[in-house]
């Protein structure tokens, strides 16, 4: 079985996390590599001499200031190393306010908030783990990811469009306000893709998107 592997080199936060939201990352030690205290400090000199070897990990997960000095060549490295092996890289920080989402083929990339991160969702997500599946989605929005992203952004579109006062807008300047309907498009879902002409998308296009979501929800709900 793959293994992840979890960099952390603050261990108080990991503990005080743990001990608000009642979480026990020693009970998945068959399939998580907690590194932590001694174990980061020696994880951290093998990445630095480029000796650490990354063989058992299908995910790998640390804090996105963990390295230090070395902090942008480490991550330069692990973002290469998972690239090329298609694997999952995860970076949490007290400093990400909102979620981000990159998929290229086989290989996924998270960013998220420490405490999103330090919260059910990890035993959630372990626990999907541990049934040889991996749904990284479920560290940002928890067991349910795709009806909780749809959620999401059904309610911001619904705020957007109603103080949207242009009849057009720049796509671009669009998904800066809704990052996460950038998700949606990745995860090629049954959902009409709003018309974009000369860089600009009409708000009757994003209401038949938001119509649209809203139908999948409603779809989705007659089965739960």
């Amino acid at each position: 079985m793959s293994k992840i592997l979890l960099i952390e080199d603050r261990e108080q936060r990991q503990q005080l996390f743990s001990l608000e939201t009642k979480i026990e990352l020693t009970c998945y030690k068959d399939i998580l590599d907690n590194k932590i205290g001694e174990d980061y400090t020696d994880t951290f000199n093998q990445l630095r001499t480029d000796t650490f070897d990354f063989h058992d990990y299908s995910v790998v997960i640390c804090h996105k200031s963990a390295f230090k000095e070395m902090n942008s060549k480490i991550l330069s490295q692990l973002e290469l190393h998972c690239k090329a092996n298609n694997k999952v890289l995860v970076l949490f920080s007290g400093g990400i306010d909102t979620n981000y989402y990159y998929k290229e083929q086989d290989y996924e990339y998270i960013e998220l908030n420490s405490r999103t991160f330090y919260s059910e969702n990890i035993e959630l997500f372990l626990q999907d783990f541990q049934e040889e599946t991996i749904n990284p989605l479920i560290l940002c929005y928890g067991l349910k990811w795709k009806l909780n992203i749809l959620l999401n952004i059904l309610e911001k579109l619904a705020l957007y469009v109603s103080t949207l006062e242009k009849e057009r807008v720049l796509y671009n300047s669009f998904l800066r306000d809704n990052p996460d309907v950038s998700i949606v498009e990745i995860l090629d879902l049954n959902i009409y893709s709003p018309v974009v002409l000369d860089r600009k998308v009409d708000k009757k296009e994003i209401l038949k998107f938001k119509n649209s979501i809203l139908s999948y929800i409603s779809e989705s709900l007659k089965y739960e």
